[in-house]
Parts: structure tokens; C-alpha cells; sequence
């Protein structure tokens, strides 16, 4: 006996059957209406990259620890893309003089990640990113905020069912620098343990903050960096605190960002949180992480930020940009906890399927005439290839909700007509083959007619 394989896929990656594709695209099409309604272009990149960039770009746990490595010949070390960034910013190195400012683009890849597949989190994964380039002020941040509000609120999310937590890398290390006096060089590993803090229990963060650091003062600095959720919260912990942690540029910018999310009356889906700062090292300005904060499903659904720095890895150009990924799984999970995906979204709609029945095999080429030119006019077209027992295959067309079936037999193929059956109506007639096209569009006007006035 032959071995027999597994008929499951890869651990942490999946199959999608035609049900689950259409609820996976019904998703990845609201999303691509509303960035599209800003203005953003969609552009694609290769899924294997040089591991270099991405090794330039992001954290060192990603590349070394999270990836998929391709290694074909010795010296080419490849990496299925975890993350989409290193890629835009190679993509807009190449033809950065070319592109009008800002750039508004969209994509939508899959992106690769080992680690252990759980709730929430694939190896395989589809993710829609969305980026502005090129625009240095504040409002580039406030429209990313504005398309994240639409997303959600174009599902029929609420207030109380997701919030922005947002912060700014520089004002962070405002208050790294001028407050807590750590060294500059220090401070990315402070944000690296910051991230940690809502992935691990109180007692594991603990313990891994002092076997970081083993430096109280730094400790204790950090855990009052964690938990507050307005600036004036988080500064009441300090005493002291310096004039020119005020006058800085974090500071203000981030009161500048509160003033603007308030002017544009976004602020009941925005919320500042100090432990939010984002584990990738390109971050620079105000940075995000979306969270579902019902009681079902707490956890963070997508994030992202401001990058000031894209293209130092691939020219001398300065070129700033701000944007985020958002994954469609843990997406679908959050719109599953609310019950915000369409009981019907998985089934096919066949409506508008035009069904050829016939009586036998001796139709089937005049069946495919038929039915070319059907598909010419641009509607879908299945043909019956049972070719026997009327009955069953009218039965069939019912069970898929078709609304009109073609019925051909051998007085049809004699005279070159067609009987027209409206399923619903239960009422057929026998036209000419050069009328059928005219009556399909006269039921379907009068099926949609009545759905209209109930």
C-alpha cells in the first residue's frame, strides 16, 4: 500500500474553501472601499526579500527569531516577508523622484511568521497595510487615525467595542531623557520591555525587567511608564520635572496630536497609553495599537506608526511616512465577538446565475451557444452536463437559489428558441434565441422591483 499523506496544512497555516474565501475577501474588500474613498493606490511587492533589510529595518527578534529563512545556494539568505515595511521603503527608494508627495498606497499581502500559531496568531497571514509617504505634519497621522475610525465603524464597531491607544516614540524618550535621565542609547531597550508589558503577567514582566536592567531606579522609572491612560496621569507619578521636557519636541507634539484628534471629534475612539510604544525599532512618532476592549476577547488587534527614517538603508533620500498592517484573522475574530459578519456572507449568491437544464445529451451544443452568448453579456452561466431527467436538474437550480433557468429540448433546438423559467414566479415561456438576453434583464428588473418594495 502507497504511504498516505497528511490532508492537513503546514501547523499554523490554512486552507480556504470557497465559504471561507468569500467571507476572508468580503472582509479584504470593505477594508480596500474605505482606504480607496482616501485616496490610497494599491501596490504589490515579491514575498521573498534579501534578509539584510529586513535585518536593517526591524527588530532582531523578527528577523532571527520569527522568520522563514530560504537558503537555495550558500551566501543568499531569503526571508518570506514577515512585515511589509523594509519592502515599501525599497519599492519607493527605486522611484522616489518619480512619485508625486504625498504617496497614498495600500496592499495587500501574505506575510510569513514561526512562531507558535494560537488564538489569533498564524504562521500564514493575510495583511492589509496602509501607508502615506512624504507628509512630515501631523495630519498624515490624523487621517491614518481617520481611515482606522471608518474601518471599524464600516463594520458596525463601536466606542465600546475597540479603541486607538495611541503615544509618540518622541515623547517617550522626552521623558526617558529629561525625566528619567536614562542614556540615550538605553532607551530602545526600553522600549522593548515596554512592549512586553501587556504580552506578560504582572510577576513575568517583573522579573523580566529586572534581569534587563537590575538597576532600581530604571525599574521603578519603567513601571511608572506602564499603565496610564492620560499624559497628565502619567506625569502626576514624577516629581521635579524639568522645563525643557516641556518645551521639547515630543511633548509638543503629542499635545498638538491631542488637540487635533479633539478638533476632529475622533477623540471617543482614541485613548493615549503609556505602555503602548511598538516593538519595532523604525518607529519614530506617534505610534498605535488598536485593541478590542470588550470583555469576550481583550487583546490588540493591529498596530502601527510614524517612520521617519524609510529609505536610509537604500539611498540618502529623507523621506518620512506613517501607516500600519492589520491582520484579516485576528480582524475576523473581533468582527466574530460582535457578530459583525453577515450570517449569509459565506453562502454564494447565485441570483444572477443564468441555469441551462436540458432534456438530453443531443442539446449540448446548442447549449454552449447559448450560454456564450450569455457569459458575452456579461452574465454568469452554469450548464446542467447531467443532460437527463428535467426534474432533478430544475430541483438542483432551486436548491443553489437560482433565479431563471434555461430549459432546452429538441423542439427548442429545431426552432432555435429557448423556455425561460422564472424560479421564483414558477412562470415559464418559450422565446426566440435573439430574445433571450432582452427577457433575463426583464425578470431580473422585476425581481429586483419586488425586492425593492418589500
Amino acid at each position: 500500500m502507497s504511504k498516505k499523506f497528511s490532508k492537513e496544512p503546514i501547523r499554523g497555516m490554512d486552507d480556504y474553501y470557497p465559504q471561507d474565501l468569500r467571507e476572508v475577501n468580503w472582509i479584504i474588500e470593505t477594508i480596500r472601499d474605505v482606504v480607496e474613498r482616501y485616496g490610497y493606490e494599491e501596490y504589490l511587492t515579491p514575498q521573498l526579500e534579501p534578509i539584510e533589510i529586513f535585518a536593517a529595518k526591524s527588530s532582531d527578534e523578527l528577523v532571527n527569531e520569527q522568520s522563514f529563512i530560504v537558503e537555495k545556494k550558500e551566501g543568499e539568505r531569503l526571508i518570506l516577508i514577515p512585515e511589509l515595511t523594509p519592502s515599501l521603503a525599497r519599492m519607493v527608494a527605486k522611484k522616489s523622484q518619480e512619485l508625486k508627495k504625498p504617496i497614498r498606497w495600500y496592499c495587500v499581502p501574505t506575510c510569513f511568521r514561526y512562531e507558535r500559531p494560537q488564538r489569533g496568531r498564524r504562521r500564514a497571514f493575510i495583511q492589509p497595510n496602509v501607508d502615506i509617504l512624504g507628509e512630515e505634519s501631523l495630519y498624515a497621522d490624523l487621517e491614518i487615525f481617520n481611515v482606522i475610525v471608518d474601518i471599524f465603524t464600516e463594520f458596525g464597531a463601536t466606542t465600546e467595542q475597540f479603541q486607538i491607544y495611541y503615544n509618540s516614540r518622541r515623547f517617550m524618550d522626552s521623558v526617558c531623557k529629561f525625566i528619567l535621565e536614562i542614556k540615550e542609547e538605553i532607551i530602545p531597550l526600553v522600549f522593548k520591555v515596554l512592549d512586553k508589558s501587556d504580552k506578560l503577567d504582572e510577576n513575568e514582566f517583573e522579573k523580566y525587567l529586572i534581569d534587563t536592567f537590575q538597576d532600581e531606579i530604571i525599574i521603578q522609572g519603567i513601571l511608572k511608564l506602564k499603565d496610564s491612560r492620560s499624559i497628565n496621569d502619567l506625569l502626576k507619578k514624577f516629581d521635579n520635572i524639568p522645563q525643557k521636557f516641556y518645551k521639547s519636541e515630543g511633548y509638543l507634539e503629542l499635545k498638538k496630536f491631542e488637540q487635533l484628534i479633539e478638533e476632529i471629534d475622533i477623540r471617543n475612539y482614541c485613548t493615549f497609553s503609556s505602555g503602548t510604544v511598538r516593538g519595532l525599532d523604525y518607529y519614530t512618532g506617534i505610534i498605535y495599537e488598536v485593541f478590542d476592549t470588550g470583555t469576550e476577547n481583550i487583546r490588540s488587534i493591529f498596530g502601527g506608526g510614524r517612520y521617519d527614517d524609510l529609505l536610509s538603508i537604500f539611498s540618502e533620500e529623507k523621506i518620512t511616512g506613517t501607516g500600519f498592517g492589520m491582520g484579516v484573522y485576528t480582524l475576523s475574530l473581533f468582527l466574530k465577538t460582535y457578530n459583525l459578519i453577515p450570517e449569509d456572507i459565506k453562502e454564494k449568491d447565485y441570483s444572477d446565475t443564468i441555469y441551462i437544464a436540458s432534456i438530453n445529451e443531443d442539446m449540448s451544443t446548442y447549449a454552449f451557444e447559448l450560454a456564450r452568448m450569455i457569459r458575452d453579456d456579461d452574465f454568469p452561466c452554469m450548464i446542467d452536463y447531467r443532460f437527463k431527467n428535467l426534474k432533478n436538474q430544475i430541483k438542483k437550480a432551486n436548491e443553489l437559489g437560482i433565479l431563471i433557468v434555461l430549459i432546452i429540448g429538441p423542439e427548442e433546438l429545431a426552432e432555435r428558441t429557448v423556455t425561460i423559467r422564472n424560479m421564483v414566479s414558477e412562470e415559464q415561456k418559450t422565446v426566440n434565441f435573439d430574445a433571450v438576453i432582452e427577457e433575463i434583464y426583464s425578470i431580473i428588473d422585476e425581481f429586483n422591483e419586488d425586492k425593492f418594495e418589500q
